[in-house]
């Protein structure tokens, strides 16, 4: 009766903070996506903006807000929920920090799947291209934690050291089909950098059932992945099926992964900076986690999206620049910090 009350009691101390701070990050996520279609090479008045959905008159100003910005102001928070999410499930499931999409090779899995299935294999369709970046990243997840487990064992140290290899062999791969084809370099070379500019809407269609999908798994998930942060015997105790979990949890990696660069390409290191603050803000029980770490991705890349129509203004870097700028220096800094 005590260990209920003391947990009713918990929860309700909580509760009003979970609402605080979702709700908080919903209005953030909002605004910024508000933002997004505002800001620019023109910036446009919310009054404008407003008048572009209401009473759309094939003028510029409309043309410009809902047939360019608003698919940046849809794709860029979907890339980040899904590079979020895909994060904090990695670094579990690595019992490692600096675990992420980008440092396991899983971006590069995935870009090099699309890479082939376009030009080897002439997928043209964008629900093909999905498909590749999903299969890409599966395989290759399946690929470091299997070389990993042969080589002694699924230590922390030795899941990132097998993924950053794997990261060099897949853009190294990548590299080289596109520089035997020019015209395909060309076409490319500006997605491959991880870019949302000039993307169709319908992108988010087939990235969104990805995004959901894996979501979802995630969301199941995630009391599993509570026993497993500790160490196999610890959830093996607590009845979780190790092999089913991380197989499930494989697939969720690889359907947010895939949805986010079918969307926008390898947009790097946000699945390594938002885990962190997502713990840091909503604590370590993964629903929480998941939660956080969905609105703080689709808010980091909203704002990075809105940052490189400046950076080298007027022309306009790749979001994905941006972020692998940031993503470069916190990892530098959890590695000093696990150096000291």
């Amino acid at each position: 009766m005590h260990t209920i009350a003391a947990s009713t009691g918990a929860m309700t101390t909580r509760s009003p903070r979970d609402a605080m701070l979702y709700g908080g990050l919903a209005a953030a996520l909002a605004v910024a996506m508000a933002c997004s279609m505002m800001l620019g090479l023109k910036i446009y008045s919310p009054a404008e903006v407003w008048r572009a959905f209401t009473a759309f008159d094939g003028s510029e100003t409309s043309v410009v807000i809902v047939n360019l910005r608003l698919p940046r102001a849809i794709i860029a928070p979907m890339t980040g929920a899904g590079l979020g999410v895909s994060g904090v499930i990695i670094q579990t499931l690595a019992r490692n920090r600096i675990a992420s999409p980008d440092t396991l090779g899983l971006n590069a899995g995935a870009s090099l799947a699309v890479v082939v299935a376009s030009f080897w294999l002439g997928v043209s369709s964008l629900a093909g291209l999905s498909l590749a970046a999903a299969v890409g990243a599966l395989l290759t997840s399946l690929l470091v934690f299997g070389i990993a487990a042969g080589a002694g064992g699924l230590s922390p140290l030795r899941i990132v050291l097998v993924g950053v290899t794997m990261a060099g062999l897949g853009h190294a791969l990548v590299e080289i089909i596109l520089t035997s084809n020019e015209a395909a370099l060309e076409q490319l070379l500006f997605w491959l950098s991880g870019a949302i500019v000039d993307r169709p809407v319908s992108l988010a269609a087939n990235g969104g059932v990805m995004l959901v999908a894996g979501a979802m798994l995630a969301w199941v998930l995630a009391p599993s992945l509570d026993a497993l942060q500790a160490d196999d015997a610890t959830a093996s105790g607590l009845g979780v099926p190790l092999g089913l979990v991380r197989g499930v949890s494989f697939v969720a990696i690889a359907l947010l992964t895939g949805s986010a660069i079918t969307m926008a390409g390898p947009v790097g290191f946000v699945g390594l900076v938002i885990p962190h603050a997502a713990r840091a803000l909503a604590g370590l029980r993964h629903r929480h986690q998941i939660a956080a770490a969905a609105l703080l991705g689709a808010i980091y890349v909203t704002v990075a999206d809105i940052a490189v129509r400046y950076v080298i203004y007027p022309a306009e870097a790749p979001v994905g620049a941006v972020t692998a700028a940031v993503g470069g220096v916190v990892l530098l800094g959890l590695l000093k910090r696990r150096a000291a």
